[in-house]
């Protein structure tokens, strides 16, 4: 078995893709494999889990998460740890990093492909790096590009593989404990490591949240918060490509913002505005049209009221005001 241990983006299967190829790769447990977002409550939760395993001088790889200034410092906790017991550390990523975070973080990485890449997504650069060139590895990371970058594949069955990862993971993430969402991520990676792009669990669970999530983005758009620059749609759990898209089709503004009430996990996607700086002031990041954030939702009422909403609005359009 080897020592190596994998890090990854929770939200996405570029993230989770990232990961099976790691997992392929060096044949790994799927106790190996951790999952993350943009907070430091999840970052902490990887650094807890693997403080019994760095004195084993371990290998950690780390992929599909970019950095911005406030989660530096729990990331640079978990990397000093691993350096300190001759670990080694290989980030593999595509989004954007801050000045800061670079100055931090890589000079402890063994590698680090790092920086906003419009040609490949993390789990190409993966199996790039890794040498993976069976034909398997190969069709895997054109579906994860098609996926990653919006692209509709022109084949159905890619679509179809496409739009059931993406519903699969967001239910899975509407989980509200780490262990039990790490859980359902190691089951997709397993899949995928073993040449499989589905099984009949992962296809039933997305089939499962499908109508969920068509519902909620109904209910969700009747009650927009709409300004000059962008629309606010506020809902459960849904999958958040598919919520801006009818955020934007209903309101028509080249901005949309989607927000979980229950997580404070925002969402905000745009087809010609550069939205990753906005992302990044909000404590999140993510690729010029496509990025996130976390907010403490119960500070703004858990948007349960349109004051709520409309305070909200205001504090998103002071963070535009100040970029």
């Amino acid at each position: 078995m080897q020592n190596v241990y994998v890090m990854s983006h929770a939200s996405d299967i570029d993230g989770v893709g990232s990961a099976a190829l790691i997992k392929k790769k060096f044949a790994l447990p799927d106790s190996h494999l951790f999952f993350t977002v943009y907070s430091s409550e999840s970052i902490e939760y990887v650094n807890k889990m693997l403080k019994g395993r760095y004195a084993s001088g371990l290998t950690l790889f780390i992929a599909d998460l970019g950095v911005n200034d406030s989660i530096a410092d729990s990331y640079l906790r978990i990397l000093k740890q691993v350096k300190a017991h001759g670990g080694k550390v290989f980030w593999f990523d595509h989004h954007p990093w801050t000045n800061k975070a670079i100055k931090m973080l890589t000079p402890l990485c063994d590698a680090a492909i790092i920086g906003e890449n419009s040609e490949y997504c993390a789990t190409e650069i993966t199996q790039k790096e890794l040498g993976l060139n069976d034909s398997f590895s190969k069709i895997f990371t054109k579906i994860v590009h098609y996926s990653d970058f919006n692209i509709t594949p022109k084949s159905k069955s890619d679509h179809k593989t496409v739009g059931a990862y993406a519903l699969s993971i967001t239910y899975y993430n509407t989980n509200k404990s780490w262990g039990k969402i790490t859980a359902k991520l190691r089951h997709i990676a397993d899949v995928i490591s073993k040449g499989k792009l589905l099984d009949a669990t992962i296809t039933a669970d997305a089939n499962k949240f499908q109508k969920i999530n068509e519902d909620r983005t109904r209910e969700m758009i009747t009650d927009l918060t709409v300004r000059k620059d962008f629309a606010l749609g506020f809902s459960k759990h849904i999958q958040s490509t598919y919520a801006c898209a009818a955020i934007m089709q209903s309101s028509k503004k080249k901005i949309a913002i989607y927000v979980n009430f229950e997580n404070g996990r925002g969402h905000i996607r745009s087809e010609v505005s550069d939205i990753s700086t906005l992302a990044r002031a909000l404590g999140g990041g993510g690729h010029p049209h496509a990025a996130g954030f976390d907010i403490n939702a119960k500070k703004f009422g858990n948007f349960k009221t349109e004051y709520d909403k409309e305070r909200f609005a205001d504090f998103i359009e002071q963070k535009i005001s100040s970029l």
